[in-house]
């Protein structure tokens, strides 16, 4: 499992081996290998947190189960007294990086590099000081060895330059280049050979950012479903915590270039509604098998939108209306003041148009200083003037 360790703004990349390692392991490895490359003793007293606050204290449990997976950040709290790393043996400096605080190298200094000022002018001095130089030098390199060790150059997790970012990201939120980890762990996990593949692993993360439960044996939020995928065809199965009583089910069939998506809903044991999506993978795929999974995707805000809009969420909003459970969420259940904000923004046509879509909007809109703005923004001075002086109170 490769996880990041930051301690005191520095990050660095650590590997805990075994299927399944225990906190116990991973804080023998911390105080065993990390620490001591970032200049603290052995003996220093900490704590592993995962929010920089509450500890982690029970070693025999395993990191799965506090919820931690390959790529997350794990923090380290130091106590008081052992906040500041000792300084390192007159015999065996500690390379310059380490001293200013910052990361390790991960590569070892060419022959050309060796070759230094200091180096050259060794030359005439005294054997056994040539010696004792020769030694600095091995133990530099030494250091420099066990630091590439921890972090070697393909794991590319160093805060801010690799595809795990410091923060959880949503996919509306992903910029072009970025994935959230989570979707990364998701495609592995799927191990696809497609675009489209690849497409609907990126729908199952949505559905789950909106709060939907995978449903069938083995569903967990870092891997797909059991039979996701199969004969052509992907079926997904998901409850929702504001729709307990029913469920919500995902039928995605290729349709050449396109990728059908159908939403629907079944409520003791009927089916209610059916919400439908067309996709075309090549928008939002580019499947190359590149190095890394952010290449893989694109546009993932434009995605987020799209398919929450169309799908995801008038999903929700038909299960909770079946169930005759009140709208948890959009236009109807803003309060009024934000209403009347939104509504000056509209022009007369869209406004009358609003108010006839259900009761709410028509009492809503339905306000006389709403309309005087109207009037004042839109007709005043105008040929119109005089319809909307005769109704509208000034």
């Amino acid at each position: 499992m490769k996880l990041r360790v930051r301690l005191q703004k520095r990050t660095a990349p650590l590997e805990v081996p075994g299927a399944e390692p225990r906190l116990g392991e991973l804080r023998a490895q911390l105080r065993g290998a990390l620490l001591p490359a970032w200049g603290f003793s052995t003996d220093t007293q900490f704590s592993i947190t995962l929010n920089n606050k509450d500890a982690l204290t029970e070693d025999e449990k395993t990191l799965a189960a506090y919820g931690i997976v390959s790529g997350d950040l794990i923090c380290l709290l130091l106590e008081e007294a052992d906040a500041k790393p000792s300084p390192p043996p007159p015999s065996s400096p500690t390379p310059a990086l380490l001293q200013n605080g910052q990361e390790p190298s991960t590569s070892i200094p060419s022959k050309s590099q060796a070759s230094s000022p200091k180096e050259e002018r060794q030359n005439g001095l005294p054997e056994s000081q040539k010696v004792q130089g020769e030694v600095q030098k091995n133990d530099a390199k030494s250091s420099l060895e066990f630091a590439s060790e921890l972090a070697p150059e393909d794991a590319d997790l160093e805060e801010g330059t690799g595809s795990y970012p410091s923060e959880p990201m949503l996919c509306s939120e992903a910029a072009d280049g970025e994935i959230p980890h989570s979707l990364e762990t998701l495609y592995h996990s799927a191990e696809c050979t497609s675009a489209t593949d690849a497409l609907i692993v990126l729908v199952h993360l949505l559905m789950m950012e909106t709060g939907y439960v995978p449903q069938g044996t083995e569903a967990k939020a870092v891997s797909m479903p059991e039979k996701w995928r199969g004969n052509g065809v992907y079926k997904l199965q998901y409850t929702h915590p504001l729709c307990e009583e029913g469920t919500a089910g995902l039928t995605c069939v290729p349709l050449g270039d396109l990728v059908a998506i159908n939403g629907t809903l079944k409520i003791n044991k009927e089916i209610k509604g059916v919400k439908r999506i067309q996709l075309l993978p090549t928008s939002f795929v580019c499947f190359q098998e590149p190095e890394k999974v952010a290449g893989v995707y694109k546009d993932l805000q434009k995605l987020s939108r799209l398919f929450k809009d169309q799908l995801v969420y008038s999903l929700l909003a038909a299960a909770r209306q079946a169930l005759n459970l009140p709208d948890v969420f959009g236009l109807v259940v803003l309060p009024l003041e934000l209403k009347l904000r939104i509504f000056r923004l509209l022009d007369v046509r869209s406004l009358i148009s609003l108010s006839a879509v259900c009761r709410d909007l028509y009492t809503a809109s339905n306000d006389q200083l709403l309309w005087r703005f109207m009037y004042l923004r839109d007709f005043r001075g105008n040929a119109e003037t005089r319809i909307f002086s005769n109704c509208i109170p000034l």
